[in-house]
């Protein structure tokens, strides 16, 4: 079904990654807040002691570094997640776009877990202009897949989840 469809060109992929960074910016306050909790936990059951930091938040800025590796787990997960249980994130859908293997079918767990790693947080999708008239990232062309621009009607049927897993 969707094996003859339009590749997606940059300006459109870009549109649809600014849509997914503005969820993605409240995803990261959700994931603030929840490791926020996590401190204050731990600090009451006395695994951590805060007696040399001002407060939860200057714990957390002192061990930047793990909640960095945090963010990112939550932000690969994010993407896996719609690209692995829909072929769209939702800056994806509000552009017509769709992720799918080379033959049109819906990508494997294995695909968007290589894609995510692969995008190296969206640069990669300025292979394209590298590689002009491919129509094709770079994660793209690592991992097997291609995104396609759908048409109202196939972006109408998808959306009523009767074409997603």
């Amino acid at each position: 079904m969707f094996a003859d469809a339009p590749r997606a060109g940059l300006i459109r992929r870009l549109a649809a990654m600014l849509y997914d960074w503005l969820i993605l910016a409240a995803l990261w306050m959700a994931a603030m807040g929840l490791a926020l909790v996590l401190v204050a936990l731990l600090n009451s059951i006395g695994v951590i002691s805060l007696a040399n930091y001002t407060d939860h938040a200057d714990f957390i800025t002192q061990h930047k570094v793990w909640f960095q590796l945090y963010s990112l787990l939550w932000f690969f997960w994010f993407y896996l997640y719609f690209w692995y249980k829909g072929g769209q994130t939702l800056g994806m859908r509000a552009w017509r776009l769709l992720l799918v293997q080379q033959n049109g079918a819906a990508i494997s767990f294995k695909q968007g877990l290589l894609r995510a790693l692969t995008a190296l947080l969206g640069l990669g999708n300025l292979w394209l202009w590298l590689r002009w008239g491919k129509g094709l990232a770079l994660q793209d062309q690592l991992t097997d897949t291609q995104v396609i621009v759908l048409t109202k009607e196939q972006s109408k049927l998808l959306n009523l989840h009767k074409a997603a897993r």
